[in-house]
C-alpha cells in the first residue's frame, strides 16, 4: 500500500513523538539529527521525477538511519520495493525496530517493505546495486568516510540513482552530478 506524503507524515509523527531521542554512547563520536518531514516529501518529489532505465522500483537506502524515520516514510510513501536502514549504533537500531513494530499495529503490511540493519554502511556485505535512492545525513562524516561511501556507491549503485545529502560532500565525487534545486538538501545523480 502506497500512501501520499501527508498521510505518511500524519501516521509516523505520533510514533516518533513517543520514541525517546538518542545520543551516541561509548566510543562513537557521532552527531544525530532527524530529517524533517518536508525534506522527505521533497526527496520523494525528486525521486518520482527521475527517469529510470528499468521498470523495477528498486530500493531506498538510509545510510546512518538512526531511529528509522526516513526508512519508514519511504516504505509508506515512496515508489520502492524495499526501504533499507543501515545504522551502526545498536541503541538507535532498537528504536527503529520499536517504531516499525508500532507502525505495523496500524499497517501490518509495512513490515514486508522494511529492512533494518545494525552495521556499518561500508560493510562489504552491503551491495547497493539495487539502490534507486540513498540518503546520507553526512553533516558529521569526515572526508575519508565520505570518499569511501561515494566510492562504494559509484561502484555499485545503478546509473541514474539519486543520493540525497544533508550537506554537500567535501570533495565532489566525479561520478556524480549535482541536481539543481532550491532546498536545504543536496541531491546528486549517479552518472
Amino acid at each position: 500500500m502506497k500512501l501520499n506524503t501527508e498521510a505518511a507524515s500524519a501516521i509516523l509523527s505520533p510514533i516518533y513523538a513517543l520514541l525517546p531521542n538518542t545520543k551516541a554512547t561509548g566510543d562513537h563520536n557521532l552527531s544525530y539529527g532527524e530529517v524533517e518531514w518536508s525534506t522527505l516529501k521533497l526527496m520523494i518529489e525528486h525521486i518520482e521525477k527521475q527517469q529510470w532505465p528499468t521498470l523495477s522500483p528498486g530500493r531506498f537506502y538510509d545510510l546512518g538511519s538512526g531511529r528509522g524515520r526516513a526508512v519508514l516514510y519511504m516504505a509508506l510513501a515512496g515508489p520502492f520495493d524495499i526501504s533499507v536502514g543501515v545504522e551502526v549504533l545498536p541503541e538507535r537500531t532498537v528504536l527503529a525496530h520499536q517504531a516499525l513494530t508500532k507502525l505495523k499495529e496500524s499497517i501490518p503490511s509495512t513490515g514486508a517493505k522494511v529492512r533494518l540493519y545494525e552495521a556499518s554502511f561500508l560493510n562489504p556485505a552491503f551491495k547497493y546495486k539495487d539502490a534507486r535512492a540513498a540518503f546520507l545525513s553526512n553533516t558529521s562524516f569526515d572526508t575519508e568516510t565520505q570518499a569511501a561511501i561515494f566510492a562504494k556507491l559509484n561502484a555499485e549503485m545503478p546509473k541514474g540513482g539519486l543520493v540525497f545529502c544533508s550537506k554537500e560532500p567535501t570533495v565532489m565525487p566525479g561520478a556524480f552530478e549535482k541536481v539543481p534545486q532550491n532546498s536545504e538538501i543536496h541531491i546528486l545523480r549517479h552518472l
